[in-house]
């Protein structure tokens, strides 16, 4: 009876590890049309071919009649791309053993179509083909996507347990080091694989905030060692001269010398870093920098003029932790400052921008740049951000590129900007305005910036041969790659059609990220097998 039960264990687990390998299982709803394949190996087998047909196949004959790629391969794995989304297809792999050709089982899935994968919906409008990276894909927290360079969606993030990114915005979607996938949504972070199983999220418990929550935004990024940053929020009490007039949250008090004051709960940003199993190893509060200064310095300057003024307002909006030099950099947009933290001592070891001249009796602040995000240094140490431009009506944005001072009482020096061009994209929006007449909408760059439309959100990422990877925020925004020599290799809109109006909609998409060859897609579709 026990050899029995025994048998009975070992066959049922040979046949689990059979059906295990089996890529994509029986009835798998795919949220992605590039899709890893794998079957069980055969014994002294070491050509295989995988056959894709299209449509729900039950018989040989239709299947045959269907059949839409063969692929070769020496593993008994592969990975292949089917033509759309919204279609069921069949598979197999077909292999000669001993002379003899023979044909594997049927299995069957679906690519399911979702509005952000629905080219008549939303797209990804190519205006600059590219040559150097065409095997390259492109996050699009826009529209929660991926496409390659051809602007086709390959993958998107599903509605699945309790990720909904069709409830909530989505921001800062990315490839990790290790070839999985983090973003930020519904006000907590997330790690998942290309199936869109989460891996790890943010604990979230306040630890760091003192509240019940962390209040995480703008930017989240899995370091090389397997640990996690992120930018939150604490809101800390603070007795501020005089009176402000736009916090809800205001105390009304005196100060000593008897004069008005308020005491109010000011935003601060926090830095975070968490282990794998969400322990907080190390952070940094802005507040026990800024509350050692006189307020007058920390109050925006990008708010019009009839909008009302906090008397703080630092919003950090972007961090880069160099793991190499062990410094941290945190862009405060408000102020148009960036402050440079060695890391794990938390020291300020520099200033960068309006308050430059805060530090060490050095320089006096400058406005080399206005409203800036993405902060980050290149291989070479150069510090170079996406400038907004804010401050400056009819100004366009601009990415610029600094050397660093090597004495902490000097500053900046500029060597290398460029400003944001936008004349394709008129010359795409032109072309269609008069395809629908509908040439009233067309509105120049300067006017919406005149708008402010460019104070929010935009990315770059340093690419091998120092060309840029960019992303521009609002209205007419686009996401591009730029040479050093300033020419565009490649470059694309998010766009949503507008079926009341009849035309195709810019989509703000807060940022964009790449992945940079297939041979890291790859890995990022095996990972999610394995896991």
């Amino acid at each position: 009876m026990r050899k029995i039960i025994c048998l009975f264990f070992i066959f049922s687990f040979a046949v689990c590890s059979v059906t295990a390998q089996i890529f994509p299982k029986e009835n798998s709803m795919l949220h992605y049309r590039i899709i890893g394949f794998s079957f069980p190996a055969v014994k002294g087998v070491s050509n295989y071919t995988v056959e894709i047909a299209a449509g729900n196949c039950m018989t040989e004959d239709v299947f045959r009649k269907n059949i839409i790629s063969s692929n070769k391969t020496e593993k008994n794995k592969l990975i292949a791309e089917v033509p759309y989304f919204g279609k069921e297809y069949t598979w197999r792999a077909v292999w000669t053993e001993k002379g003899k050709s023979i044909t594997g089982s049927m299995h069957h899935f679906s690519s399911i179509i979702s509005s952000e994968v629905d080219t008549a919906v939303t797209r990804l409008t190519i205006l600059k083909i590219a040559e150097k990276y065409k095997d390259a894909y492109v996050f699009m927290d826009g529209s929660n996507a991926l496409y390659d360079m051809n602007g086709n969606p390959v993958w998107y993030l599903p509605v699945k347990g309790k990720l909904n990114p069709k409830k909530s915005k989505l921001w800062d979607m990315k490839l990790t080091p290790q070839n999985t996938i983090t973003f930020l949504l519904d006000q907590n972070i997330y790690e998942v694989n290309y199936n869109g199983d989460i891996l790890w999220q943010g604990p979230n418990n306040g630890k760091v905030s003192g509240d019940s929550i962390e209040y995480y935004h703008h930017e989240f990024t899995k370091l090389s060692n397997g640990h996690y940053m992120v930018i939150g929020t604490e809101f800390v009490s603070w007795v501020l001269p005089g009176s402000t007039d736009s916090s809800t949250h205001l105390e009304k008090g005196k100060t000593k010398n008897g004069n008005a004051a308020s005491k109010e709960k000011t935003a601060f940003g926090t830095l975070i870093e968490y282990d794998r199993s969400g322990n907080v190893v190390w952070s940094w509060r802005s507040s026990e920098y800024f509350k050692k200064l006189d307020p007058k310095y920390l109050r925006s300057e990008l708010y019009d003029q009839k909008s009302p003024k906090q008397m703080v307002d630092v919003h950090e909006n972007a961090f880069y932790f160099d793991e190499k030099e062990k410094v941290a950099y945190l862009s405060f947009k408000n102020i148009s400052t960036i402050i440079k933290v060695k890391y794990p001592e938390g020291d300020v070891i520099n200033i960068y921008g309006r308050l430059a001249g805060l530090l060490n009796n050095k320089k006096a602040g400058n406005d080399l740049f206005c409203g800036q995000h993405s902060c980050k240094t290149t291989k070479e140490g150069y510090l170079f951000l996406y400038n907004n431009n804010a401050c400056h009506q009819d100004a366009l944005p601009k990415i610029m590129m600094f050397e660093q001072p090597n004495d902490p009482t000097d500053t900046l020096k500029k060597i290398w900007e460029y400003t944001c061009s936008f004349e394709d994209v008129m010359l795409e929006k032109q072309k269609e305005a008069n395809d629908t007449n509908s040439k009233n909408d067309i509105v120049t760059p300067e006017q919406l910036s005149a708008l402010n439309i460019f104070s929010k959100g935009g990315n770059i990422v340093e690419l091998p041969g120092k060309d840029l990877f960019a992303s521009i925020c609002g209205i007419y925004g686009k996401v591009f790659i730029l040479s050093p020599a300033k020419e565009t290799i490649w470059c694309g809109i998010l766009e949503i059609w507008n079926p009341y109006k009849r035309k195709w909609d810019d989509i703000i998409n807060y940022k964009a990220n790449i992945i940079l060859n297939r041979k890291d897609l790859d890995t990022l579709i095996w990972n999610s097998e394995l896991n």
